[in-house]
């Protein structure tokens, strides 16, 4: 799970308890190793910095993030690429809206991979998303 400055608290929460309770486990990602404020004012640890943690790593990702976080991540070519990757590589993908800008820069077309942050995301976590990849790449 992508996270910046000022990314939803609830939202977070809720999706890793998400998460979990389906025997996943949710690891937080952030633009610093030290993570980030929440919008609750609380302060969330990363468990991996964007720079070093590519989407590769994981089965499905999931941004949260607020919009001055994402206006934030515009700018870290490591977050276009984080989301461009998890895209290409048929990766379910639960966004924010707030993270629409993003998605956008890294190409993200709207599909039945792309969801919302919630119990959809962790739904659509537990597969690929096949029928996209005619239009991301040439099939043999």
């Amino acid at each position: 799970m992508l996270f910046a400055e000022r990314s939803d608290a609830s939202t977070l929460d809720s999706l890793v308890a998400a998460v979990e309770a389906e025997g996943g486990k949710a690891v937080l990602v952030s633009p610093k190793v030290n993570g980030a404020p929440l919008s609750d004012g609380s302060k969330r640890k990363a468990d991996g910095q964007l720079a070093g943690t590519p989407s590769q790593l994981f089965d499905a990702v999931a941004v949260v993030v607020s919009e001055d976080g994402c206006a934030a991540l515009l700018k870290e070519a490591a977050a276009v690429q984080f989301v461009m990757d998890a895209f290409g590589h048929l990766k379910a993908i639960g966004a924010s809206a707030e993270a629409q800008p993003l998605l956008d820069k890294a190409g993200v077309q709207k599909d039945k991979g792309v969801t919302t942050p919630d119990g959809s995301f962790v739904s659509a976590a537990k597969r690929r998303f096949y029928d996209r990849e005619p239009a991301i790449r040439m099939l043999a």
